[in-house]
């Protein structure tokens, strides 16, 4: 009974009260989200199918362009449970919980409760942290890492500090070129420094290194990155500018437009405005936690601009969103802290309540802000990707294992999730000359191909390969027919039926 009273003590103190009940109301939110929400894009369901593909292998074969970490992790899970969406899911919760909880207990360290109640009440409801919380991507346990180094700086514990560093870059390889400066700075800010620096960097750096010869042995390459940065950098607008300075203007204008119009979208105004006054006021502070906490945001945040400049998507593109998750956690405890130091100046000059009033209504702002942008993505994934995994669920209930199909992306990623019969062929792997009717109806043929799911997007190489069949209904060649039998225009694709 005594050690239950001590426990409860623990966490209903003044001190834990803002940690207990952020996690509480974070993790009650984010499993309501679960079964609201279909996935961020693609990469939820090819998850599924990578954390099955590693429990098949053993855990000796992992994607070189994802990183081992979350689908190890994922994988274990899976075979205690033998489901690989509860694993990929329950991985992706625990690591979106424990960064939050992690990122309020700092927000009170620095700055008392006041600071927790706020980071947690914008950490709970933060749009891209609690939908990818809720979903089978890896930020979240990313998150959860880049956090835990974070407390262990404060706590003076280089090597756990590494540790994290480590399990931060087997999530996401870009994860090293933040962490390493920042273990540095850290390390070096007391003595003795070389024995801290040693104790930071080793784990960080075995990781690497381990982790590039495995990709040598296993891919040929020590350069785990190269295919990672070159897909994006093909697929961005920078791939079509022609001349050097439209490249500058171009990686100018979407860095801009990610610091200065998506982050205060998706953070708040108000906290976006408290986050400069933090920076402002802090990177001048002596060696601490609080200026470890704010160079790691200026990181975070800079590599993220840093891909904007070089890859060149447009600023609303999602893989942005993505990428933002695992930053949020570090940028809003600092941001909190530069807003409450906004409200103290404002109050010593206008009063008290007019310092209060002017929180209430950042805090609002922001919240209210992304209630509305959750549900925009929650709805955005229901309409384009619900209806690929009730496409995906009926293949399974009504074709047969091993009749031969065209299907890609969502629907063969979630039949991936566990080990089955069924025949799928990608777009990739349809030998036919592009726009070439005749061989694509002669390949069907031979292939005793049954059904075809066409996409619209050009990436999936379904408009290059077959653009004869974007208007649907009914195509025939050479007494080859494909009926349309579902479509669905948001996203867009149509399901062919090869009918004799």
């Amino acid at each position: 009974m005594r050690d239950c009273q001590l426990m409860a003590h623990r966490f209903l103190s003044p001190r834990a009260l803002p940690v207990t009940v952020s996690v509480l109301l974070g993790t009650v939110w984010r499993l309501w989200l679960m079964g609201r929400y279909a996935g961020w894009e693609e990469s939820d369901y090819g998850n599924l199918a990578m954390i099955q593909g590693v429990l098949d292998g053993g855990f000796l074969h992992y994607d070189m362009n994802h990183m081992p970490g979350y689908y190890a992790a994922a994988a274990m899970v899976h075979g205690l449970v033998g489901d690989a969406v509860f694993a990929g899911r329950a991985v992706s919760l625990l690591g979106g919980v424990v960064a939050l909880g992690l990122a309020v207990a700092w927000a009170v360290r620095m700055g008392g409760t006041r600071a927790g109640w706020a980071a947690g009440l914008l950490l709970i409801v933060q749009p891209e942290f609690a939908l990818y919380s809720a979903s089978t991507l890896r930020e979240p346990l990313a998150a959860a890492f880049f956090v835990g180094l974070l407390m262990a700086l404060g706590l003076e514990r280089m090597l756990v500090a590494g540790l994290c560093a480590a399990g931060a870059f087997l999530v996401r390889f870009d994860a090293a070129l933040v962490l390493v400066p920042v273990l540095a700075l850290h390390s070096l800010g007391r003595g003795p420094r070389l024995s801290r620096l040693l104790r930071a960097w080793l784990p960080l750096f075995g990781a690497v290194f381990l982790w590039a010869l495995y990709c040598r042995v296993d891919h040929g390459t020590w350069a785990f990155w190269s295919h990672s940065v070159a897909v994006n950098l093909e697929t961005g607008l920078g791939a079509e500018a022609e001349a050097p300075g439209a490249w500058w203007k171009n990686g100018v204008s979407v860095s801009a437009g990610l610091l200065g119009w998506l982050l205060p979208w998706r953070i708040g105004w108000g906290v976006w405005i408290g986050l400069g006054v933090a920076w402002w006021t802090s990177l001048r502070l002596p060696h601490g936690a609080l200026r470890s906490g704010v160079v790691q945001s200026v990181l975070m945040l800079g590599l993220w601009a840093g891909i904007g400049f070089v890859g060149q998507h447009v600023p609303s593109h999602n893989l942005y969103w993505k990428w933002l998750c695992p930053i949020i956690p570090v940028v809003i405890p600092v941001a909190v802290l530069g807003m409450w130091q906004v409200v103290d100046r404002l109050g010593s000059v206008l009063g008290p309540a007019a310092g209060v009033m002017l929180m209430i209504a950042g805090l609002g702002q922001a919240v209210g802000s992304n209630l509305n942008e959750t549900e925009r993505q929650r709805a955005r994934s229901e309409e384009w990707y619900r209806p690929q995994l009730e496409l995906a669920l009926w293949v399974e209930e009504n074709v047969a294992e091993g009749t031969p199909m065209v299907i890609d992306n969502i629907p063969a990623c979630w039949i991936r999730r566990r080990p089955n019969g069924h025949e799928m062929v990608s777009w990739f792997d349809v030998p036919v000359a592009a726009g070439d009717q005749h061989g694509f109806a002669r390949w069907v043929r031979d292939e005793e191909i049954q059904w075809v799911m066409w996409f619209r997007e050009d990436w999936t190489q379904a408009p290059k390969i077959a653009p004869f069949l974007a208007n649907g209904g009914t195509w025939e060649v050479d007494g080859v027919r494909l009926v349309q039998r579902d479509r669905e225009d948001g996203y867009g694709w149509i399901w062919f039926e090869v009918v004799e």
